[in-house]
This record gives structure tokens, C-alpha cells and sequence, in this order.
């Protein structure tokens, strides 16, 4: 098995494991967020250019997701 092929079972068993373990759906986009970025620094070299943009633009997705759970939960401690 290649490197690649590797990485590709970690990053499924790590969204199957966070999406069975997390209590909520915020919890899991950043769990799934987590893995994203991982898979990417660790399989930089090793992963298909193609596979690579479309990890990279689930990342932004995610981020983008992760901003506004930290706005949403921001206002909700502001309004007490």
C-alpha cells in the first residue's frame, strides 16, 4: 500500500470516529477540520494535486464554518 492510500484510511476512520463520538455538529466540523489539516501537512508530498485542492477547499469550507460557530457562541456569552 502507498502513502497515500494511508492517508486516506486515516482521514476516513477519523471522520467516521469523531462523527460517532461527538456530542454536537459544531464539535464534529472542527474535529473534521482537525483532520482535514492534518491529512494535509502530513500528505503534502504524497497526495494527487487533485486530491489535494479539493482537501484544501473543504478546509476553507470548514473554516469558514468554524468562524461563525465562534461568532454565534461570541454573542450568545454577550447576551447572556
Amino acid at each position: 500500500m502507498a502513502v497515500r492510500d494511508y492517508l486516506v484510511i486515516f482521514l476516513g476512520v477519523w471522520i467516521v470516529i469523531s462523527a460517532v463520538l461527538s456530542p454536537s455538529t459544531e464539535v464534529f466540523l472542527t474535529v473534521a477540520l482537525i483532520g482535514i489539516l492534518i491529512t494535509l501537512e502530513v500528505g503534502e508530498f504524497y497526495l494527487a494535486e487533485e486530491t489535494k485542492e479539493g482537501l484544501k477547499y473543504s478546509a476553507y469550507f470548514l473554516l469558514f464554518v468554524f468562524l461563525v460557530v465562534v461568532v454565534m457562541k461570541v454573542y450568545e456569552i454577550l447576551n447572556g
